[in-house]
This record gives structure tokens, sequence and C-alpha cells, in this order.
């Protein structure tokens, strides 16, 4: 067994590979940007923003190869056998308020053992909100970073900085399995060199700036909306503006001629999304009546198309005759596939059903599907296998199974296709019926 937390271990390197390939398979799209941003000179705490349960900690640790350690809070170390499974996973507690003033002292237990981790060179990481929350948006940040980083300060080797590392997590969806994620690395945070600079100012004044710092540089890497009570009607508006093609090719037109760089993948839909926050947030700066009329109506098309099982996309995005024929053929194509991909997938699918019975926070439901998917990918593996050899010759077995390995994304892809598809006929039949369109 490992000495300490951040020690190698063949067993854990192993199972990386495994949970990697879980992980990024769990996305239609998978991307990580900005990694060139970590800094090599010294000790970094990475901060990420928290908004999808356990799934957080699993796109960050597949972002790269090297170890790391992570934090939890700890009522969920109070069982020995999870204790010990957390700790294996390279899992550490953290104590909070809610869970007793008793408990919190325990902390200086932990800032010892995250000091250790830092100035063995693994990065830690700590998500600062303290709890998750699927919203695009930031909750007040805890302290506790920076006690953790002054610790380091301390104790580390003269002209070595410590830094924190700010990562943004991006969800296409934040309930869809099969969506997409972008992490993004932002511009570290040189701390030690903040404190040298600031070192006039008493330590509440210092917790404060660092504070306003790491919130703003983490808004940064993220479709950051203000959580205020116009919060669901910009988000509605972005993305009736940024999901319709002539807004999104001629913004991102704009914004890579602005840049001077073109972007790729996700980061495009970032920025597309970026620009129309500033436009809703710039109007409600400008001409509050107007902006509070606007987001208004766009909370009523909001509610009206939830209620009708239309998505937003299907708005901004409304295909005409020819294109929903289209979909029409391929989702005709795509079915019998489907229905075999359900045969070979029912194994995973049925359990993931039965686990999201008794999962009462949302948030939760990908960590669950992650979870139930890793958990029976090779028993169902081997009993297909059992099967298909038992049952037909050679060839047609080694086909079955070879079209049963992608079974599980594809029943998540096909689906999402096929609720758009029957989202853009609902929109057709009903768009008379919606409320006033202002965008």
């Amino acid at each position: 067994m490992s000495k300490h937390i951040q020690d190698k271990g063949w067993f854990y390197t192993f199972l990386k590979f495994f949970v990697d390939w879980s992980v990024k398979s769990s996305y239609s799209k998978y991307q990580v940007e900005g990694q060139e941003n970590v800094p090599s000179d010294g000790s970094v705490i990475w901060a990420a923003n928290h908004t999808n349960a356990l799934m957080d900690p699993m796109v960050i640790l597949s972002s790269s190869s090297i170890r790391k350690v992570f934090v939890a809070r700890a009522d969920i170390f109070k069982k020995s056998w999870a204790r010990k499974a957390l700790t294996f996973l390279k899992v550490m507690p953290i104590y909070r308020i809610r869970d007793g003033f008793d408990a919190v002292k325990h902390n200086n237990e932990s800032i010892a053992q995250a000091t250790e981790v830092i100035l063995d060179g693994v990065p830690f990481i700590i998500y600062p909100e303290a709890t998750h929350r699927p919203k695009h948006s930031l909750l007040k940040l805890s302290k506790g970073i920076f006690h953790i980083a002054e610790s380091a300060i301390a104790q580390s080797p003269e002209g070595k900085p410590v830094y924190i590392q700010p990562i943004g997590i991006e969800y296409g969806d934040y309930f869809r399995f099969r969506n997409t994620v972008l992490v993004r690395f932002g511009k570290p945070l040189n701390i030690t060199e903040f404190m040298k600079e600031n070192s006039s100012e008493p330590e509440p004044v210092l917790l404060l700036k660092l504070r306003e710092i790491l919130t703003a540089s983490l808004a940064e890497q993220i479709v950051y909306i203000p959580d205020d009570e116009d919060y669901d009607a910009i988000w509605e508006y972005v993305k009736l503006k940024a999901d319709n093609p002539d807004y999104y090719s001629k913004t991102l037109a704009q914004i890579e001629s602005d840049g001077g760089e073109k972007l790729k993948g996700l980061l495009r839909i970032q920025a597309v999304d970026k620009h129309a926050v500033s436009e809703a947030l710039a109007l409600r700066e400008e001409n509050p009546d107007k902006a509070r009329e606007l987001f208004k109506k766009v909370d009523e098309l909001r509610l009206w198309r939830i209620q009708n099982g239309i998505s937003v996309y299907s708005i901004a995005n409304e295909p005409d005759g020819l294109k929903l024929f289209l979909k029409f053929l391929v989702a005709l194509i795509g079915a019998p596939y489907y229905m075999f991909c359900g045969l070979v997938g029912s194994i995973k699918w049925i359990p993931v059903i039965l686990v999201l019975r008794g999962v009462k926070d949302d948030a939760f439901y990908n960590t669950a599907r992650y979870g139930v998917r890793m958990a029976l990918a090779i028993p169902a593996l081997i009993i297909w296998s059992l099967v298909f050899f038992l049952v037909f010759n050679w060839k047609i077995a080694a086909v079955l199974l070879l079209l049963s390995l992608p079974s599980f994304k594809y029943l998540y892809d096909y689906g999402i296709f096929f609720r758009r598809f029957i989202s853009d006929i609902r929109w057709k039949i009903k768009k008379r019926r919606a409320p006033e369109r202002v965008l």
C-alpha cells in the first residue's frame, strides 16, 4: 500500500487507462484546452467550477496522464470501506462548517496533507464553490483554497512559487449523457508573488482580493451568467441566438477576425455563447426597460416550449421540409441497429434505469450512468461473447460482437437525434400557437 496518497501505484495506473476510455467515450465530444498554461516551475493547486457532481473530477482526471489528488466532502468518508476506496482513488476529505464545528477542526490535518501533496509536485484539485450546482454561474468561493496555498507557501523551498490554476468545465448539457464537455485551463495565478506584493495588507483583505481574482479567472473559462432573476431568460436568449446558424457563423467570423486566430471545436461554441451573453448583459445595462420586456417574452417562450416538449434548438435552427424529410430517413435507416443496440445494451441500460430511480439530485444522473456503464462494460462483453459464439458460427458471431461494441453509445446518440427530430415536428405543428417570438 502507498505510504502517501499521492504516491504512484501500479494497479491505480492500470485502472486509469480504462477509466480514461470510459470518461471520454461518455461524451460525443471531449476537448481539453490550455494545458500549456499549467506552470512547471512551482507547486500547483487546480481550482475548477463545480456543476456536474462526480463527473467533474472524472473529466479533469482524464485531461492528462499526470498524477492528481482530489478533495471531497468529509461526510462520504464515514464508512471504513468508503474511506479505503476513496483513498485508493486519491481522494482526501475536506470538512465544512455544515459538518459541525468539531469536524472543521480536522481541517488542519487536511491542510497539512494537501500541502504535502502540492510540495511533492502533484496537482491538488479542489472545487472552491464547495458544492455542485448545474448552472452557468459561480457560487461564492470558499477561502479554504487560499489557506492551503498559504500553508504551501510557508513550507515551499526558496524561489519555488505556489500557483492556483483556474480550470473551467463547460458541458453542452448537464443532464444528457453523451453530450459534450470542454475542459479549459486558464492562466495560472502566482499566489506567492501576490502575497509578497500585498504583504502590507491584513490577511482578511488579502483573502477577499484573492477570492475576487480567482472568481474572475474562473468566469473567463466558462460561459458565465450572473445568478440573478434574469438568469433563465438570459440563458434562453443565448441559445436562441447562438444555435441559429446565421448568427453563429457571422458572430464566429467576427470573433476570429478580432482575435486573429481560428478557434476549434467546442471553443467556437463557447465563444459564440459568451458573445451572446455579453449582448444580453449590455442591453440590460444600457436599456433596462427594453431588456426587461425582452427577457419577459423570452421566458414566456421558454416555459411554453418546455410544456410542449420542444427543444430550443428546434426553434433557433428550424429545419425546412427537405431537412425534416432527410432526418426522417436517417431515423428510419438507423432504427434496426438501434433495436439491436437496445437488446445487447440492456445489460447496462436496465441497471441504469433502476439506479436512476434512487437518484434524487438530477446532477448525479450522468455520474450514475457513467458508473454503471464502467462497472458493467467488461461483464457485458463477456456475456455477449459467450452468447454469440455459442449460438452462431464464428464469422457471424465476430460480426455481431463488433456491432455490439458501440451499442451503449449509439443508444444515447440515436436517442438524442430522435428526440430532436420529434421536437422539430412538434415545433412545425405548434409554432403558430407559440408566444410571440422576439429574436
